[in-house]
């Protein structure tokens, strides 16, 4: 990941947190005909300090990355967070110099290390149990795994195959206008806060949190 110092993000929790708010990502894999790319809800799994270890997720046996993935590969997890275009006419700069050109906001982290795959039914089915607690929880009124049939159930779970991803490194970017002057800053803040795009107005509420 390219990430200058304005941007970059160094803090573990705060970058696992990420993750954990966002779950949907791409994995990538590398492999030997080119990378391939699966978009899929990930777990994270953390140590008994709390340290994030790994990333879990599963994928059609039919899904190009699960046969990469069993002969063992590198691999990169990808979550994105809000992002949004900044138009220069949002800067002081604009009306002082003219010397500014557009550029894109936004949140990212990504995740690397080596992906493998699991087909025990029971891994997978806790794997799936799990996931679906977690998203559950933002639901009125959660549905359970155990709400469905358990052959129907046994019955998906045998069309899938587990992949964990070992984390190496975690690497995060908040790109919110750091680099640009106080007046820049502000433009753009007071530019996304009353935007039309919610993504927008989104980083407007993270750029607030920028000291």
């Amino acid at each position: 990941m390219h990430a200058p110092a304005a941007f970059r993000v160094d803090d573990a929790a705060e970058l696992a947190a990420f993750i954990e708010a966002r779950h949907f990502g791409t994995l990538v894999v590398a492999g030997p005909n080119g990378p391939q790319a699966a978009h899929v809800p990930m777990l994270l799994n953390r140590d008994a300090a709390g340290n994030a270890v790994s990333l879990e997720c599963h994928v059609a046996k039919s899904n190009p990355v699960a046969a990469i993935a069993a002969s063992g590969a590198r691999a990169l997890a990808i979550f994105n967070g809000a992002d949004a275009y900044v138009t220069p006419s949002l800067y002081l700069s604009k009306r002082e110099h003219g010397r500014v050109v557009p550029t894109w906001n936004y949140i990212a982290v990504e995740v690397t290390g080596d992906v493998a795959t699991f087909s025990d039914g029971a891994q997978l089915q806790a794997q799936i149990a799990r996931m679906t607690d977690v998203m559950e929880q933002l639901t009125a009124a959660p549905w359970s795994v155990s709400d469905a049939p358990a052959d129907y159930v046994a019955k998906l779970v045998g069309a899938i195959t587990g992949l964990r991803l070992t984390i190496d490194s975690i690497e995060g970017v908040r790109k919110l206008s750091q680099n640009r002057p106080e007046g820049d800053r502000a433009g753009v803040l007071n530019g996304f806060t009353h935007s039309s795009d919610p993504s927008a107005r989104q980083l407007a509420t993270e750029m607030s949190k920028e000291v």
